[in-house]
C-alpha cells in the first residue's frame, strides 16, 4: 500500500512566519514516517513548508497515485497547536484532490482531535484523536489488509457511519515509552531546504529535536489535546544518541528542543550534561522551561550541556492575573531566574499573553514593567487564545465572538468579548517590542547616537499616549 504522507503548514500562507524565516522541518510527521515504514509501508513524503501553493502537490498525487493521503501535523510546532485556520482549509483542500483521485484520506493534529466534526463534514475518511502514532499504523495496517477500520475498533479515530453520524472509538492510550519509537526519518526531509533558509536570513543553521512529551502542569489556559498532563521523558541516552547522529550526519550549527517543559527534573539534566561529556557532542541549543524549575544545579547543567537560551511562560508581570491563571509560579521566580540566567550568559526570551478575564491597565502596566526591569532577549507577545477543553474557555464561551480560530499566527484578534478591542492589544504589541529593543540599543554602548535615542523614545512614548487614548475609549469595566 502507497502512503502519501504531508502537512500543512505553509509558509506562504503565514506572513509572520515568513518574515521571520526560522522554519523546522515537521518532526511528528517524519517520526510518523519512520512508523509506516518500519511496518513495512511504501511512504513518498510532500513537504509543502516552501511551496507557494498546492501546484507540486496535485502533481505528486497524480504521477504517484496513493492509495492513501496521510496529514499528519508536527505537534511539537507550536504553529499547529494554535490551529490556525489556513492550516485547517490546506488541509481540506488536500484531502478533496486525494478523495477524488481515489485515495483513502485520514488527518491527525491537535485540530482534529479539538475538532474531529470540521474535517469529517468535508468529507475526509478518518480523523485521528489524541496521539496518533500507534493509532496511525493500526489504521494503515488494517487499510492494507483490506479489512474494513470500523469492524477492527481502532482506538483514537474518528469516523462517520453509513447514517451520517459521527462515531469515536475509544481514547487512545498515551505511550509510556518514547524509546520504543523509531528515530524521524531525516532521511525524507530535504534538509539543505531548511539550512539554506536559515543561513540566508539568519546566518546560521538550526534543528529541532524532542527530548520529552507533554507538560504536566495545570495553566488554566493551556490546550492539551494531544497528552492531556501526562508528561514522560525519552531517556537520556537516547536522546544523546540522536543529537550525536545529528550533528555527525546533518550538522545543524544549532539545535532548538521543541519541548514543552525540557528536562523537568535537575537529575535528568545532570545525567544529560554527563552523558553529552562522555559522548564528546556539544552543539548550542534553545529550549523553554519554568522559571520555578531552574535551580542553581539545573542552570549549571544546562549551561555546561550547550544551552544558549531558554524561553520561559512569563505570561504576566501580575501576581493577580498569574494566580488566576492557575500559573503556580511568583512574579519574583521570574525576576530571579532571568537575572540567574544572565549571570551564566544564557540568553533569555520571556512570553506574555494580554487579555485575560479579570486584566486590568495596572496588570499591564505591571507586565511592561517586569520586561523593563529584567530585560530579557527577546519577548513574545500574544492574546489569551481560548481553546476547547480548557478551563479559560469554560469561563469565556458565551462571551466568545464570531471568528473563533485565527487566521495565522500574527492575528492577535481576541475571540471573546474582553476589556478592550482586538486593535488595543495589537497596538500593545508593537509598542512593547519597540521600548524592548530601544532599551537594549540603549545599553550597547556607543552603537547609537543621541538624535537617533530621541526619535525612538518619541515613537515608544507615542506608541505608550495612543495605547492610553484607546484605553479611555475602548476599556470595558465589565470584563
Amino acid at each position: 500500500m502507497k502512503i502519501l504522507l504531508t502537512h500543512s503548514n505553509i509558509l506562504e500562507n503565514d506572513p509572520k512566519q515568513k518574515q521571520k524565516m526560522q522554519p523546522y522541518p515537521p518532526l511528528a510527521t517524519i517520526q510518523a514516517g519512520a512508523i509506516l515504514r518500519e511496518a513495512g509501508f511504501d511512504v513518498l513524503f510532500f513537504d509543502p513548508t516552501f511551496h507557494k501553493n498546492l501546484k507540486d502537490f496535485d502533481r505528486i498525487l497524480r504521477s504517484f497515485r496513493p492509495d492513501v493521503l496521510l496529514i499528519f501535523e508536527d505537534y511539537f510546532n507550536f504553529i499547529t497547536k494554535m490551529c490556525l485556520r489556513h492550516m485547517r482549509e490546506t488541509a481540506q483542500l488536500m484531502c478533496k484532490a486525494a478523495s477524488d483521485s481515489g485515495a483513502v484520506t485520514i488527518v491527525a493534529s491537535p485540530d482534529t482531535s479539538d475538532h474531529p466534526e470540521e474535517f469529517l463534514k468535508e468529507g475526509i475518511d478518518y480523523v485521528l484523536i489524541g496521539e496518533a502514532d500507534e493509532t496511525v499504523k493500526e489504521l494503515c495496517l488494517a487499510l492494507a489488509s483490506g479489512s474494513d477500520p470500523s469492524q477492527n475498533d481502532i482506538a483514537g479515530v474518528a469516523y462517520r457511519l453509513p447514517n451520517g453520524n459521527i462515531r469515536k472509538t475509544a481514547p487512545r492510550p498515551l505511550l509510556c515509552d518514547l524509546d520504543v519509537l523509531p528515530m524521524p526519518a531525516w532521511d525524507l526531509v530535504e534538509v539543505e531546504s531548511y539550512r539554506n533558509a536559515w543561513n540566508k536570513h539568519h546566518g546560521y543553521s538550526s534543528l529541532n529535536l524532542v527530548a520529552s512529551r507533554g507538560c504536566p502542569f495545570s495553566c488554566n489556559w493551556c490546550a492539551k489535546p494531544i497528552w492531556g498532563r501526562h508528561y514522560v521523558q525519552r531517556s537520556v541516552k537516547q536522546v544523546v544518541e540522536e543529537l550525536k547522529w545529528i550533528s555527525q550526519n546533518i550538522g545543524p550549527d544549532h539545535i532548538w528542543f521543541a519541548d514543552d517543559i525540557f528536562g523537568l527534573s535537575e537529575s535528568w539534566l545532570i545525567d544529560f550534561e554527563s552523558a553529552l561529556s562522555a559522548e564528546n557532542t556539544r552543539v548550542g541549543f534553545t529550549i523553554q522551561s519554568r522559571a520555578d524549575l531552574l535551580t542553581p544545579k539545573a542552570i549549571s547543567a544546562l549551561k555546561n550541556s550547550g544551552c544558549a537560551e531558554i524561553w520561559l511562560g512569563a505570561e504576566s508581570g501580575s501576581q493577580k492575573i498569574l494566580d488566576a491563571m492557575n500559573k503556580g509560579i511568583k512574579v519574583e521566580d521570574l525576576r530571579n531566574a532571568v537575572n540567574d540566567l544572565k549571570k551564566t550568559g544564557i540568553k533569555t526570551g520571556l512570553f506574555f499573553q494580554f487579555g485575560y478575564p479579570g486584566e486590568t491597565l495596572e496588570d499591564i502596566i505591571a507586565s511592561a514593567d517586569l520586561i523593563r526591569e529584567t530585560l530579557p532577549e527577546k519577548i513574545g507577545v500574544s492574546v489569551t487564545y481560548p481553546l476547547p477543553g480548557t478551563p479559560l474557555y469554560e469561563s469565556v464561551k458565551m462571551h466568545m465572538l464570531e471568528k473563533t480560530n485565527w487566521e495565522d499566527s500574527n492575528d492577535l484578534a481576541m475571540l471573546f468579548q474582553g476589556a478592550y478591542a482586538t486593535q488595543f492589544y495589537r497596538m500593545l504589541h508593537q509598542v512593547l517590542h519597540d521600548e524592548l529593543d530601544l532599551r537594549h540599543q540603549i545599553s550597547a554602548e556607543g552603537n547609537i547616537r543621541g538624535s537617533d535615542i530621541q526619535l525612538l523614545w518619541k515613537k515608544v512614548m507615542e506608541g505608550w499616549m495612543t495605547l492610553g487614548m484607546m484605553e479611555k475609549t475602548h476599556h470595558r469595566s465589565d470584563f
